[in-house]
């Protein structure tokens, strides 16, 4: 397979993909959005969108519309910190849907918008761009905010599509727990224990984002609620488990649900489309980019990939030319 068969090959997976989970938190789409117990995570798609959905501008602008309803349900502290560990983002554009969204949430929205938005915005470039990162070149008249921002793009309006409630679906979990328990670490912590079974803090810290004092006090205090239990192993060290986990799954109505580590998935694809999108490799035959993608599999994506969680995509080793089809499957 050639290179730019490959890259045309993620690019739609990968698109394909953003919709539907979009679409699966209430974004509209033409798309088919499967039954699901897989739990999306929002801040991790929000931050892999802001980079990818530059590529199709009607999905950026219904991202903008939706985050104009439900971004109170968006933990910023916890947005902040996988940003900060992500390897494959877009900061720049970040920090524009951050200026965007604090025109109507000021007090949550205004430190991110001013941390991530470009700070040389001497030569605004092109918001929107196609996949061969040609950029837009039609702009009738520019928008104020995006200009601020260090970037051109036409005037954006709002599409008033987006309902105001969230989906009752699997995918929408952590945000309709949010909606019950408020924004911080407790969602996240409940959601690997229902998810795990029983796990260790650094468990925890490593599926939330979250830091392990945040985490050690969460579960002290659910501990002390006795909603979560612990029992202390020479091997394994002291580990946690919920003490009803199926009066939990039959509030919310879902069954398996597996909160898998997005975080690592959609640094993995960003890493694959940053290499099979590096201009030196245009040219090269088959046989090199597939040994440069092979490479980057085993040195960034494999251990990401085995700690994923997620069933579709964890086996020991997978030829990364396969991944645009693993990708449709997600």
């Amino acid at each position: 397979m050639s290179v730019q068969e490959y890259k045309q090959q993620l690019f739609d997976a990968v698109q394909g993909l953003l919709w539907r989970q979009w679409t699966a938190l209430g974004i509209p789409g033409h798309v088919s959005v499967p039954d699901s117990e897989i739990i999306l995570d929002p801040e991790a798609l929000l931050i892999f969108s802001a980079g990818f959905a530059r590529y199709d501008q009607r999905l950026y602008d219904l991202i903008l519309d939706w985050l104009q309803i439900h971004s109170p349900q968006i933990n910023i502290q916890r947005l902040k910190a996988l940003h900060a560990k992500a390897e494959w983002k877009d900061t720049a554009s970040l920090g524009y849907i951050a200026s965007v969204t604090a025109e109507t949430n000021s007090s949550r929205w205004k430190k991110p918008a001013e941390d991530y938005s470009a700070k040389d915005i001497s030569q605004p470039i092109a918001l929107f761009r196609n996949s061969d990162n040609v950029p837009e070149e039609f702009i009738p008249k520019n928008d104020s905010l995006a200009l601020h921002c260090g970037f051109l793009r036409n005037v954006r309006q709002g599409s008033g599509k987006i309902p105001p409630n969230l989906p009752l679906n699997t995918d929408a979990l952590l945000l309709r727990m949010r909606g019950l328990l408020g924004i911080s670490a407790r969602v996240e912590t409940i959601l690997v224990l229902l998810t795990s079974g029983t796990c260790k803090i650094q468990d925890i810290v490593d599926r939330s984002g979250f830091c392990w004092k945040s985490i050690q006090e969460v579960l002290g205090e659910l501990t002390a609620g006795n909603l979560v239990s612990s029992i202390s192993g020479i091997s394994k060290g002291k580990q946690y488990y919920l003490n009803n986990p199926e009066k939990i799954l039959q509030f919310f109505d879902i069954h398996a649900p597996v909160f898998a580590a997005w975080a690592d998935i959609y640094d993995s694809i960003g890493l694959l489309w940053q290499t099979c999108s590096n201009p030196m490799l245009a040219e090269v035959s088959e046989e090199t980019f597939q040994s440069e993608l092979k490479n980057l599999y085993r040195s960034k994506i494999q251990k990401r990939q085995i700690n994923s969680c997620h069933p579709g995509i964890q086996k020991s080793t997978l030829d990364p030319i396969e991944f645009p089809q693993i990708i449709q499957t997600l």
